[in-house]
């Protein structure tokens, strides 16, 4: 059960200001909104600071590669020129963060793959130094090794979901102390929610196993690790998937204590949340 104040949310959609009470009566006590065509969340922080506890941090809306996966999430961009214009934009209406699709997503069909989508090594590098140049971090949804090595390269803040992570995947993140936010949750749900076949169900579970153990290794491995759990919010089950989000990472080998250290120290690292409440927009 969340039971003790300071929860952190490091991934989640926010699509409606109900969704600040799901979050509240959770028990969280900020949350890194990963953005949406709309740019919801970048109204419900404004909301949050009325006279409320919970603290939002936004990406507004996401940057997705046209043509590939992610446009639901924000802008579609493919030049350069598009990619500095939006980021600048973004800036400029209060982001907090700078979100980018560097690759697609676990396959529920193909078993083992990735869907097409994504940055290439050079775009990422190139939003990291421009969102840099506007104080802005970047977090990059990422599946893969390529994906994950060349975002933890580029210099990004954080790996969201990160399957299919290996071990010189997790290198590259200990190295560069990037962090990991696993969304192991989001898997399970997207699986369940799809009603895929048994052959692909039975692999899902399978890269859900595999997916801790490189949660355990990482932990062990000193990768700075937070909570997230990808849900689009508001949903009255979320309470619920909060829970099950720590008890993957209990699942994972990480003792209890550490677990809730991580939900919520290692957020409020990654969220850049000083003692006295601020969101930091910079690295």
């Amino acid at each position: 059960m969340i039971n003790a104040a300071g929860f952190i949310d490091a991934h989640a959609h926010l699509t409606h200001e109900d969704a600040l009470l799901d979050l509240a009566h959770a028990g969280i006590t900020a949350v890194r909104d990963a953005g949406t065509r709309q740019g919801s969340g970048l109204t419900l922080r404004r909301s949050s600071g009325l006279g409320s506890t919970l603290r939002v941090i936004t990406a507004c809306r996401a940057l997705s590669k046209r043509g590939g996966y992610g446009a639901f999430l924000g802008t579609p961009v493919m030049t350069r020129q598009e990619i500095a214009a939006e980021i600048l934009k973004l800036r400029n209406e209060g982001a907090d963060i700078i979100k980018i699709i560097a690759s697609g997503v676990v396959s529920l069909e193909l078993p083992g793959t990735v869907t097409i989508g994504g940055f290439g090594a050079d775009e990422i590098r190139f939003i990291v130094e421009e969102a840099g140049r506007h104080g802005l971090a970047v977090m990059a949804h990422a599946n893969g090794e390529g994906a994950i090595k060349c975002s933890a390269e580029a210099g990004v803040r954080s790996i969201e979901h990160g399957f299919f992570m290996t071990e010189a995947a997790l290198e590259s993140l200990a190295k560069r102390k990037v962090f990991w936010v696993p969304t192991t949750g989001a898997l399970r749900r997207a699986a369940e929610q799809a009603a895929v076949r048994t052959e692909v169900s039975a692999f899902i579970q399978q890269e859900i196993d595999d997916h801790l153990v490189m949660l355990g290794k990482a932990f062990r491995a000193g990768v700075p690790l937070a909570v997230g759990t990808d849900c689009v919010l508001p949903d009255r089950r979320y309470r619920g998937y909060y829970n099950d989000e720590l008890a993957l990472f209990r699942g994972a080998g990480i003792p209890a204590d550490a677990v809730e250290r991580i939900a919520c120290e290692g957020g409020k690292e990654l969220l850049g949340i000083t003692t006295e409440g601020q969101a930091a927009r910079s690295k």
